[in-house]
């Protein structure tokens, strides 16, 4: 059975929640794709995962200036809250075939891994650290600011 993809909003800015297109297998197995063109809002410009993380531990704890990320826990799982400064989502990352798009000026945070969860970030940017906005502080700062000049 082949599923296509959906993409949902939510309530915070900008982040969408994508169920990928899937096929379902029980003889020869499940397989989830992704063509970079139709299925995402931007052509990867690097990738990384994160792995071994201890349950107790957050990664992310940041946003980006510039950079959109899509994210996607491809074995076991963790959880994503994301925050705009007036809305915050938190989503369970449990299945390859679920994935979120978190754009720029949205503060992201991973946390309560499984032990065996691999966490895939696409991002649409290559490594810049002036990017990162690493303090919530200076984000609802940058924030504010942004709104200001509208």
């Amino acid at each position: 059975m082949i599923h296509e993809t959906t993409i949902e909003s939510c309530s915070v800015h900008g982040v969408k929640l994508y169920e990928m297109r899937h096929v379902l297998d029980p003889v020869r197995g499940h397989l989830t794709v992704g063509d970079f063109s139709q299925d995402l809002p931007f052509q990867p410009q690097r990738y990384f995962l994160t792995y071994a993380i201890p349950s107790e531990q957050t990664r992310g704890e940041h946003a980006h200036r510039q950079c959109a990320q899509f994210l996607l826990c491809t074995h076991g799982e963790c959880h994503l809250r994301v925050d705009d400064g007036e809305n915050c989502e938190e989503f369970c990352l449990n299945r390859p075939t679920f994935g979120v798009l978190v754009p720029p000026m949205v503060w992201a945070t991973a946390h309560l891994h499984s032990p065996d969860s691999v966490l895939m970030v696409l991002a649409s940017r290559p490594y810049e650290p002036e990017d990162y906005i690493r303090e919530y502080g200076d984000f609802l700062t940058v924030l504010n600011n942004n709104q200001a000049s509208s």
